[in-house]
């Protein structure tokens, strides 16, 4: 228990070891004002897709799953119970206009990969990582489209534009480069899984001629989006280093918005997480990656989009930062309440 203890606590101490780089980089001008705009473009429109496509289509295997219908099923209950109680609780304490939407993403989506893929791992194994990757589908696509709108429309009340609903820039705004990616890998994944239930398929394939050229240019394919893929979490940490540098160590001093997200995050989620997998029947390993999964800390990418679309990026990196440290309190505590219901060994 100790070593997984250890583990999880490791994966946590290093996304603030890579802020804490960013926040040097800035304090000794390395990173500019001038240079965030390049860093938010190359996340957005490079890193993303590319760490989508690597993520889906060269990790994520629903073969290896009981009931991938359910199991997809339960983190969408799950993020959109979250949604709507970040909605409602953006109604009762009226956050300001720029930050509405970084405090309802805050509430909703959390940070699946870079801190809760370690998290899963010392805790339940290579087991946990297809449950992982199926979370991080769901929540990826969540956050690149509702997300993405609120975040959208908080930077455009920043920004004093009208509000005024347009079906044609709504749209132009949803479609940002990760949905596009997203909307080519979830069908070529389903493609994928059905064409592998059929074994006439497979061996037509294996002894047709070709077929090595065709793993070999897929392989390299995916081989390219990891290694572009990989720049996402490192560079968007340095940006939220450089953020907190910029706006100073008191935009990290918690608010009564920032304390309704961060009870959201570590009380709410995984509440409503457990109850989804009680009421559906879903136990063992799968539960408990949920589990863990939703109390997460809030996503890096959502620090890179409010900054993008001059919505309240103060707001949201201080509260990914805040939840990040309040790892190391949750993750021993997490792990004994698992351990108490039966969802961890």
């Amino acid at each position: 228990m100790f070593d997984t203890l250890l583990h999880s606590l490791a994966a946590v101490a290093i996304v603030m070891a890579i802020v804490a780089i960013g926040w040097l980089f800035a304090h000794k001008g390395y990173i500019k004002r001038e240079h965030k705009g390049l860093m938010t473009k190359l996340i957005i429109n490079a890193g993303m897709p590319a760490l989508v496509m690597s993520n889906i289509l060269g990790s994520l295997k629903l073969e290896n799953m009981g009931n991938p219908l359910v199991l997809i099923g339960i983190p969408v209950l799950s993020m959109a119970t979250t949604l709507l109680i970040g909605i409602i609780l953006a109604l009762i304490i009226k956050p300001s206009p720029v930050r509405r939407g970084g405090f309802i993403v805050m509430c909703a989506f959390s940070n699946s990969i870079f801190v809760g893929l370690p998290m899963n791992r010392g805790l339940f194994g290579d087991q946990a990582i297809p449950y992982v990757m199926l979370f991080y589908m769901v929540n990826t696509t969540f956050f690149w489209t509702v997300g993405n709108y609120l975040i959208n429309k908080s930077g455009e009340a920043g920004r004093g534009e009208k509000t005024k609903f347009d079906l044609k820039t709504g749209l132009k705004k949803l479609l940002s480069p990760p949905l596009i990616a997203l909307a080519i890998a979830i069908p070529l994944l389903v493609i994928k899984y059905k064409l592998k239930q059929s074994p006439s398929f497979l061996e037509a394939f294996y002894s047709w001629g070709p077929h090595s050229t065709v793993l070999l240019v897929k392989d390299s394919v995916l081989k390219m989006c990891e290694y572009v893929g990989n720049i996402v979490t490192p560079l968007a940490l340095l940006y939220i280093g450089s953020a907190l540098h910029e706006y100073g160590f008191k935009s990290l001093k918690p608010d009564k918005d920032m304390i309704a997200a961060i009870a959201v995050r570590f009380i709410l989620a995984p509440a409503t997480m457990l109850m989804l997998c009680k009421l559906l029947n879903v136990g063992g390993i799968g539960s408990g990656v949920f589990v863990v999964e939703a109390a997460m800390p809030v996503m890096t990418q959502a620090v890179v989009l409010a900054a993008s679309c001059d919505a309240d990026e103060s707001f949201v990196a201080a509260g990914m930062c805040l939840t990040t440290l309040g790892c190391f309190v949750l993750v021993p505590l997490l792990m004994l309440i698992m351990r108490l219901i039966g969802l961890a060994a």
